[in-house]
């Protein structure tokens, strides 16, 4: 797509959350690519992802500011002066097995967000990432699951609260439905207020592929360093499911952001599914000498869901970015673990 035609134009400058991310590190560099100035928000000093970004884009590209708290409206105001497009990644990855410590403040800081962009007419665009834990908890085998743009993940928002729930489980109930939550949230406040600016949310499943920089932890590839060590606990943890490249899901957020064609969409980042045999076949043949790497489980299955919306995002890529289609599981992984040993 060419850039005239782009719903912000280059030169903009683009407030993107949680900066130090995983997906988020890799959504900056592309739009520092395409000629975008970015204000990201930390919670913390992060004078490291400063200094890449100044390295390789030039200084007064990349700017970060530090939001100890997203619930405080003045904040949001200030960090919004001059802003053409929030890209809302941040949020809450504790998997505390609390609900009231992560299910309002989640919801909270999305909408304050909303209404200090709302109060800002130069903000064109708003990006939201959701997760697939807000629309589905995959079941292995289960024939006919259709998960398209009014599925939602209804199982985990009763879990997350019921004190039936065992507190081994509920972490992860509580992180899928803080995500749904908050996704629904969002979007009942662009019906009720109707702002002047465009919503979408980038809804993806399992991240793996590059690290931006060692001091990024890397989400759901640190997963995979861990089996590398010979620690398989999370196979137990996590059904197989689905997966897409890192740099794919931060494409498909760009063209969220940059798109005209993309309005008020839920765009599914899922390449395809994957299961743990997959996963250790691929370490064994990236990682021939390495003893440590389990074996696989049996008869684990895989998803068989209908992801309806992940032919759209597929899509997309082509048309937005020229890519024949999806990264592949091989070429993520190895991406992915390059240089960790």
């Amino acid at each position: 797509m060419s850039e005239n035609n782009y719903a912000i134009p280059p030169g903009s400058l683009v407030l993107v959350t949680g900066a130090n991310g995983y997906i988020a590190s890799h959504t900056i560099e592309i739009l520092l690519e395409k000629g975008y100035k970015v204000r990201g928000t930390v919670r913390g000093p992060k004078p490291w992802l400063n200094s890449y970004f100044d390295k390789k884009y030039g200084q007064g590209r990349f700017e970060s500011v530090v939001v100890p708290t997203m619930t405080d409206p003045d904040t949001w105001l200030q960090v919004l002066e001059n802003v053409s497009g929030v890209l809302h990644l941040a949020s809450d990855l504790s998997f505390s097995s609390d609900p009231n410590t992560v299910i309002p403040w989640v919801k909270q800081a999305t909408v304050t967000l909303l209404e200090a962009a709302a109060s800002h007419e130069s903000v064109k665009r708003f990006v939201l990432t959701s997760s697939s834990a807000a629309a589905i908890i995959p079941i292995p085998n289960q024939e006919g699951i259709r998960v398209d743009e009014n599925t939602w993940n209804e199982t985990s928002i009763k879990a997350a609260w019921a004190e039936s729930t065992p507190t081994q489980d509920r972490g992860y109930h509580v992180y899928a439905a803080s995500k749904a939550e908050q996704e629904r949230q969002a979007w009942r406040w662009m019906k009720e207020r109707q702002p002047g600016f465009v919503l979408n949310v980038v809804v993806p499943n399992t991240n793996y592929g590059r690290v931006l920089l060692p001091e990024i932890p890397g989400s759901t590839m640190s997963w995979l360093w861990e089996l590398l060590k010979g620690d398989d606990s999370l196979i137990r943890k996590f059904p197989p499911q689905w997966f897409v490249n890192v740099e794919d899901t931060a494409r498909l957020h760009v063209v969220a952001l940059l798109s005209p064609a993309v309005q008020g969409e839920r765009i599914f980042a899922f390449a395809s599914s994957f299961n743990w045999t997959d996963i250790i076949n691929i370490l064994k043949k990236l990682r021939p000498n390495n003893k440590l790497i389990p074996e696989p489980p049996a008869n684990e299955g895989r998803d068989l869901s209908d992801i309806v919306l992940s032919r759209r995002a597929e899509e997309l890529l082509r048309e937005f970015f020229g890519q024949p289609g999806w990264i592949d599981l091989e070429r993520s992984i190895a991406e992915g673990i390059e240089g960790l040993e």
